[in-house]
């Protein structure tokens, strides 16, 4: 059977250091996604809690300021998998491109439900971030 892996491409009107700062740190994460208990810096654990009341829980595996942030993300509808969540981000002229790989989702029929979810919730957010990013840059 195949991975099941969300991915996505944005293209925002921010430097990629600005786009970074959303990604990490916990004030501007609260702004458009969830806010952890602590930035996400290489090596730490973190915990978040969706507006739904769902703890989103992880460990960051990799954060080269400003180029790729990698974490693993579990949230207890997924079970016992733990999937991974890869930021990649690349100035453009204007701005940033910022792609983002969810993989190692669960897999079938079962968990098509929760698929779904995360793609669609994925949209959601990044609709905030737009907002927020702009706002930001208006400052």
């Amino acid at each position: 059977m195949t991975a099941t892996t969300l991915q996505k491409t944005l293209y925002l009107r921010a430097t990629p250091q600005e786009v970074w700062t959303f990604l990490t740190e916990p004030d501007a994460l609260a702004d458009w996604f969830h806010r952890p208990d602590a930035a996400l810096h290489q090596g730490n654990a973190y915990e978040m809690c969706s507006d739904g009341g769902i703890t989103i829980s992880g460990q960051v595996i990799a954060a080269q300021p400003c180029t790729r942030l990698q974490y693993t993300f579990h949230v207890p509808p997924m079970g016992d998998t733990i999937s991974t969540v890869t930021w990649e981000l690349e100035p453009v002229p204007g701005g940033t491109r910022l792609c983002l790989t969810h993989d190692g989702l669960p897999q079938g029929v079962a968990h098509f439900g929760l698929t779904l979810a995360l793609d669609q919730g994925w949209d959601a957010h990044f609709a905030k971030l737009r907002r927020a990013l702009a706002s930001e840059v208006e400052n």
